[in-house]
């Protein structure tokens, strides 16, 4: 998938951002967890890495901008992001606890605690 160079965020994220900036962040989220699970069945894990890091990027900065808007009572509907998608960030939170696992980054978890 095409990757945005690293150094094209800015380092805080901008008032004015427009709902399609934040929808290409999500696009390339998606493309970046189906990449990382295709790579991860492949057995190439400094890929996986790479595009771990490129969409922890992502999602702390669309967190900032979060963080960043005033809170509002109602939230527009093109926002609640696919059924599918929540699934797969929830496939990649076990996926990428069991590279830590393995890897030995973590100490061992119980896998009770993803439920």
């Amino acid at each position: 998938p095409p990757m945005m160079p690293p150094n094209a965020m800015p380092s805080f994220p901008p008032a004015n951002i427009t709902t399609e900036q934040i929808q290409k962040y999500l696009d390339e989220n998606k493309k970046l967890i189906l990449a990382i699970l295709d790579n991860q069945n492949l057995g190439k894990l400094a890929e996986c890495a790479q595009y771990q890091a490129q969409l922890q990027k992502n999602l702390m900065y669309l967190a900032a901008i979060a963080d960043a808007q005033p809170q509002m009572a109602t939230v527009p509907t093109q926002m609640t992001p696919h059924p599918g998608m929540q699934q797969g960030a929830y496939y990649m939170q076990q996926q990428a606890a069991a590279m830590a696992q393995q890897q030995g980054v973590f100490p061992p978890r119980m896998p009770a605690q993803f439920s």
